[in-house]
């Protein structure tokens, strides 16, 4: 079952948030959005708008998000 809500989930506790191989680096692990729904799909996550490069996912996410259940 999918929870879909009405606010926005944040990327960061998005189930759709996976790594990106193609783009990633020896020492950074890139993570794109896998929702063909959402705007930000196939947009890297962890990426400023200047281009660097970040540790985090930091985006804010989106209404078509669904949280990941947890264990």
């Amino acid at each position: 079952m999918s929870e879909v809500t009405t606010e926005r989930v944040r990327c960061a506790a998005c189930r759709f948030a996976c790594p990106d191989e193609s783009a990633s680096s020896k020492i950074w692990t890139a993570f794109q959005c896998g929702n063909d729904k959402s705007e930000y799909h196939r947009c890297l996550l962890n990426i400023t708008p200047n281009g660097d490069k970040q540790s985090r996912i930091t985006w804010t996410g989106c209404e078509l998000g669904e949280r990941r259940r947890c264990l």
